[in-house]
């Protein structure tokens, strides 16, 4: 109660700083330096939301001085202390039922990805930041969203396999198997044979879990494509063997 006491008091010093006076403009930049000392002590105190709270204020400085470096760094530290903020709540079995940490952590970081948009030179950064927060997310809705979002931006193997889990996880094996489909066929279409390296063992993997997906959703022959056919032909063959008048089919996996 004391630290929150005393959290306060220092934070609305440093706000009234930021208000306009008669012939008096507020040192703006100083505010900032101050929100993120504060937040640090916050840190150290483990009052992670006080601190995503600061830093969150810090990047609102930077915003008006324009300096969008420095903005984006408050804004991407702030999200991550509001994730912090909400897994320790989570740890000692105590969630929000307004998940108001997660949210303000989605906001954050999606405020940094609308700055990053159009720069030149940041949609790694941008990407990044969005497998970040879906990572943190997990196999949610707002996790596949965030992860949609990294791929358009800038495709990765990593983003790519945990869009394929997630989706794998909430039990949507068709998305799963498209997802799976789609990468195959860009990689078969756009990169030679030569030269695909590491990519020979990722279209193995690939095709593994594809013939699982299709093993689960069983489809008939005649929804079956033609590109699947061929997957469920090279890695499994049929036996018809004779055993007290039935047929017994047997699957290998190689």
């Amino acid at each position: 109660m004391g630290d929150s006491l005393d959290f306060l008091t220092k934070y609305h010093n440093i706000s009234n700083k930021l208000k306009k006076r008669f012939l008096r403009k507020p040192n703006v930049a100083e505010a900032s330096d101050q929100f993120a000392t504060l937040a640090t002590e916050c840190e150290q105190k483990e009052l992670w939301q006080y601190a995503g709270l600061c830093l969150l204020d810090a990047a609102r400085c930077q915003e008006t001085l324009e300096n969008i470096f420095s903005e984006l760094n408050f804004l991407i530290k702030a999200g991550r202390e509001f994730l912090v903020a909400d897994k320790k709540d989570k740890d000692i079995g105590c969630p929000s039922m307004g998940q108001e940490n997660t949210q303000a952590a989605i906001s954050c970081f999606g405020h940094a990805l609308a700055r990053c948009h159009n720069q030149i030179g940041f949609n790694t950064m941008s990407a990044g930041l969005a497998l970040e927060l879906a990572l943190a997310l997990g196999p949610t809705p707002a996790g596949i969203q965030q992860l949609c979002k990294a791929i358009d931006i800038f495709p990765t193997i990593k983003a790519i396999n945990t869009l394929v889990s997630y989706h794998i996880k909430q039990g949507d094996y068709v998305s799963a198997l498209q997802i799976l489909n789609d990468f195959v066929e860009f990689v078969e279409s756009y990169i030679n044979v030569g030269a695909r390296g590491n990519y020979s063992v990722i279209l193995h993997r690939c095709e593994v879990t594809r013939v699982l997906l299709l093993l689960i959703l069983q489809p008939s022959p005649q929804r079956l494509a033609p590109c699947l056919a061929q997957v469920l032909e090279k890695y499994a063959w049929v036996e018809e063997t004779t055993n007290n008048g039935k047929c017994s089919t047997i699957l290998l996996f190689t």
